[in-house]
């Protein structure tokens, strides 16, 4: 009995050692886990950035886009006029160019027939003679708009 008495400080000395070595590699391990995850993060957080990088520019690009489609059709418009409050024939298929003939006619303006490239109404006939289509005229150039009004 003496004599395992006399062993056992050993023998705990060899499990507090067995047990410092696995304790020292679990510490070695999950400092390269922390290590793993510091890294993983700073790649998270460069993506991030790249991301919201490449949104800014997708919305700049859009909104260029958008301000460049609207000036083109901007441009397509300027040969176009509006008339308001032109009454529409119910009985007859009402045709935009005869109807705008006849308005230049009464407002004595010469329109030939060649200066147009399509006449006709917005929208589809309304049942309320208070607020009938408006007719919308396409000139065949900026020029003869501006002549006929």
């Amino acid at each position: 009995m003496k004599e395992t008495l006399h062993k056992l400080p050993n023998i705990q000395n060899e499990k507090l050692d067995k047990l410092t070595k696995i304790t020292q590699y679990l510490e070695n391990k999950l400092s390269g886990i922390q290590k793993k995850i510091v890294e993983h993060e700073n790649k998270f957080n460069q993506l991030e950035e790249e991301k919201n990088s490449y949104a800014r520019e997708m919305v700049h690009k859009t909104n260029l886009i958008v301000f460049q489609l609207d000036r083109q059709e901007q441009h397509i418009r300027r040969e176009n006029i509006l008339i308001y409050r032109v009454e529409e024939d119910k009985e007859v298929n009402d045709d935009g160019e005869k109807v705008l003939f006849k308005i230049a006619v009464e407002l004595e303006i010469d329109l030939q027939d060649n200066e147009m490239q399509r006449v006709h109404r917005l929208g589809q006939k309304r049942r309320k003679k208070e607020n009938p289509c408006p007719i919308i005229a396409r000139f065949v150039s900026y020029k003869k708009r501006n002549e006929s009004l």
